[in-house]
């Protein structure tokens, strides 16, 4: 094995360590939240697509699989979060998810997300994960998850676009509205 093989195995395995080291976390930072469906009103008009164009809503509007809280999220910019943020908030609805703030009575899931980033030859990989627990506290299903994309900086997240979080964001509802619906 070369040396540069040995480092990108090595980036590669701490980019690992590091997201399920972040999944430990617990944050009670609300400034890192998802906007709620009180503080966002949801567009009549524009309907959320994913990158080939395929519209989110694939379950009946009116059908709720589930109340969510999204706790503060860990291991990104502000900027990338809120760029994630406001998909999750247009998005959800369209998908049967009613998202819900931190004092709600009536979560079902709270989901806990974590991200990682690095750069490696001529590219940048975004890792993330996402803890979904009961109102007790207990976890019952891990969402995650990669993307790739073009172009390294010294600080990885420069060359993320909004684009792709936006991906990412109608990935973890696509993911979560699955595995509702067969649960």
């Amino acid at each position: 094995m070369t040396h540069a093989q040995t480092m990108i195995g090595l980036r590669a395995f701490t980019a690992l360590l590091v997201a399920l080291s972040l999944a430990a976390c617990t944050s009670t930072d609300s400034s890192l939240g998802v906007e709620t469906a009180t503080q966002v009103s949801t567009p009549s008009v524009v309907v959320p697509t994913t990158s080939t164009g395929v519209e989110l809503a694939s379950i009946q509007p009116n059908t709720t699989l589930g109340n969510v809280y999204f706790a503060p999220i860990v291991g990104a910019p502000v900027s990338k979060i809120t760029t994630f943020s406001k998909r999750l908030s247009s998005a959800a609805p369209l998908n049967s998810i009613k998202l819900q703030g931190s004092n709600s009575n009536t979560v079902d899931h709270e989901i806990r997300g974590y991200f990682s980033a690095f750069s490696e030859s001529g590219q940048t990989t975004i890792i993330h994960v996402w803890d979904v627990f009961t109102p007790q506290g207990q976890r019952v299903h891990r969402i995650q998850g990669q993307e790739k994309v073009a172009g390294t900086g010294t600080e990885p997240w420069s060359v993320v676009p909004e684009a792709t979080m936006q991906q990412i964001a109608d990935s973890v509802l696509k993911q979560y509205t699955s595995w509702r619906s067969t649960s």
